[in-house]
């Protein structure tokens, strides 16, 4: 009787009533997906979290560096225009005090300013002369800094780039009974005729501003950032005492945390990356990069409970809800089945659900195999479908929605890459300087790049095959390339070289680059070139007509790794601009399938003889505008023209 009751008792528990058997197997199979869920949403939101405070902090660690390097790369332009004029008036020591007061007065981050010269420079002067300008509150004073109590010939940021003839940045320290604050010297040396160091030009900065911009960075709280020097003294720290007096591998001994020594080994060999940092039980996300120019280190360190907070709190209301959402899920389950007794009536109801948008209303169960069951089917596979489609369609959306925002930052990035036109006004008026970079996608392939150096104009015009992102990756390299090859290199045919050997270097996909590199001595007029398989550039000016420069044309860039360039030279006169384009100019398109061609540009340059290379740029923009009005651009356009000034 015994064994009966207790099987009579099991049949109407899970046989006897199909609302309770429903109701358990929802909750069964509910409780099943809500902690796959939880499961996957909290692992989910830890990694996303994770990447997001990667790339906040990296953000901030970048911005913060770049304000940096900004500052130093002005005061080091700052010295480099300033050596010009020692160069100019070397043969007057009193002007040299202006030189200094010139420098104090045009850069508010310079502190302080010297020059000093090699012993018995100046005959009259003595064995020492350093004229040195500096801030006193206020005003700016000025004083001769060599002396037998302070022999400058010793000191740092004078013997390094005299013994080496290199730039340098000297280790920061405290200037205590002078400025009484932390400082940075970069010293510039200056060559004679012979290439002989016969002075050093200096600058001292205050390294204060960079320690408040360092400690500014607050991607989260709780999070604390630290600057280092080459040595890794402190140079930004919360205590601070510790700026200058300790290093970061006397902490790493004092604590004895190998994880520091090892974290302040990378900082100090300039390295880049992310780790993880345990102290005093706390553990950080730790991001470090380097100020490239000073051999500085700058670290951000965010806690670990700080930054997965939010996480914690997620998954604690996940929890909560989900409980809660159990009971009332069961309980209004069992009272919603017993009431449903009709099947059709509960299939025209999820009908309605669906038809109405709920997609995630549960359609309700069919006994048998019938033609209901069937219907029941149906009306699955159409929710399922729908719900299928709607996720595909709002990720395709928001997939396309991330491109187009990638793409519109990377075109801002591709345009930050190219040189300002201003950067070559202020090397002098005899020569002017005009550009346009104007790509058919988003980002483009075609580029230029210029800059001043030793009087001459270095300059290149190139247009990588194709469009879109390869083609703009590949004009990355070869701006950047250019810069440094120039810089190495007085000859277009061994730049035009080096960069060809790069870009075919495996070059797998077969992309290629034409480009013409050009280097104008601005005192002398001569222009040295090398033409790989670009467009010729043109001449014209107030007494010229527009022509055509023909030249040898090599190859283009990439093609074949081993190949000879030839390059050639001509003089150019004062007064006359040099054109140079990419085929986006002469193959513009109108409605008619015309282009534009070299004619219609000849006949605009011949119109624009008299004006300025930022009017002519002006003009030929606008004409290739109108002239393609209501068309896509087929092809990225790049113009650079150059007047070299009477």
């Amino acid at each position: 009787m015994r064994t009966r009751a207790t099987t009579s008792g099991s049949k109407s528990l899970f046989g006897g009533s199909f609302s309770l058997r429903l109701s358990l197997y929802i909750l069964l199979i509910t409780t099943a997906i809500f902690v796959v869920a939880i499961v996957v949403t909290y692992r989910t939101a830890r990694q996303q979290v994770q990447r997001e405070v990667v790339g906040r902090a990296q953000v901030a660690l970048d911005n913060t560096i770049l304000s940096i390097s900004t500052i130093l790369g002005g005061v080091e332009a700052t010295l480099e225009s300033a050596a010009v004029l020692v160069e100019d008036s070397d043969h007057d020591a009193d002007v040299m005090y202006d030189i200094t007061e010139h420098v104090i007065a045009n850069n508010p981050d310079i502190v302080g300013s010297a020059i000093a010269f090699k012993p018995h420079h100046f005959s009259n002067n003595g064995l020492y002369f350093a004229p040195y300008t500096y801030r006193a509150g206020e005003a700016i004073a000025s004083k001769q800094l060599g002396n037998d109590s302070y022999n400058y010939f010793d000191m740092e940021w004078y013997s390094v780039p005299s013994t080496y003839g290199l730039p340098y940045w000297s280790e920061p320290y405290f200037d205590r009974g002078g400025a009484d604050r932390m400082l940075a010297t970069y010293s510039y040396p200056l060559r004679d005729d012979e290439g002989e160091v016969y002075a050093i030009m200096t600058a001292d900065i205050s390294i204060e501003q960079f320690a408040e911009a360092v400690k500014a960075i607050k991607p989260y709280d709780g999070a604390y950032n630290f600057m280092l020097s080459r040595r890794g003294a402190f140079l930004a720290h919360s205590r601070h005492e510790a700026l200058l007096t300790e290093t970061v591998f006397d902490n790493a001994v004092r604590f004895n945390e190998p994880e520091l020594a090892e974290l302040a080994n990378k900082m100090v060999g300039l390295e880049r990356g992310v780790c993880v940092y345990t102290r005093d039980g706390v553990e950080y996300y730790v991001l470090y990069a380097p100020v490239a120019s000073t051999g500085w280190s700058v670290a951000v360190a965010c806690p670990y409970i700080n930054i997965f907070s939010s996480v914690y709190s997620l998954r604690d209301n996940i929890a909560t809800i989900f409980i809660v959402g159990i009971i009332l899920l069961v309980s209004l389950c069992y009272i919603a089945i017993r009431r449903l007794t009709r099947p059709l009536k509960r299939l025209t109801l999820s009908a309605r659900e669906i038809a109405a948008g709920h997609f995630d209303s549960a359609t309700p169960e069919v006994r048998g195999r019938d033609e209901m069951r069937q219907l029941r089917d149906a009306f699955e596979n159409m929710r399922t479908s729908l719900i299928a489609y709607i996720d595909e369609l709002r990720t395709t959306i928001a997939h396309k929605e991330r491109m187009a925002s990638d793409l519109r930052v990377a075109r801002d990035i591709q345009l930050g890459l190219l040189p300002k036109d201003e950067s070559v006004a202020k090397h002098g008026a005899s020569v002017a300087l005009a550009s346009r970079l104007i790509p058919a996608k988003e980002v483009g392939g075609d580029l230029y790049n210029f800059f001043v150096k030793d009087d001459k104009l270095y300059f290149i015009v190139g247009d990588v095959s194709g469009k879109g992102v390869p083609a703009a990756l590949v004009m990355a390299v070869v701006c950047r390339m250019f810069r440094t090859v120039a810089s190495a290199t007085g000859s277009p045919a061994e730049i035009i070289s080096v960069l060809n050997r790069v870009l075919a270097e495996n070059n797998d996909s077969n992309m290629f680059c034409t480009a013409f590199v050009g280097i104008l001595d601005i005192a002398s007029g001569a222009l040295r070139y090398a033409n790989a398989g670009h467009n010729p550039i043109i001449l014209y000016g107030r007494d010229a007509e527009p022509r055509e420069l023909m030249i040898e044309t090599n190859i283009p860039l990439g093609v074949i790794e081993e190949y000879t360039f030839i390059g050639g030279e001509c003089h150019i006169e004062r007064g006359t601009h040099i054109m140079a384009y990419t085929d986006g100019v002469t193959e513009a398109a109108n409605n008619r399938d015309e282009l534009f061609g070299i004619e219609r540009l000849m006949n605009i340059l011949d119109r624009c003889r008299e004006s300025r290379p930022d009017e002519v740029v002006a003009t030929l923009v606008e004409i290739l505008s109108e002239y393609s009005r209501g068309c896509e651009q087929s092809d990225d356009i790049a113009i650079l023209d150059i007047e070299l000034k009477r």
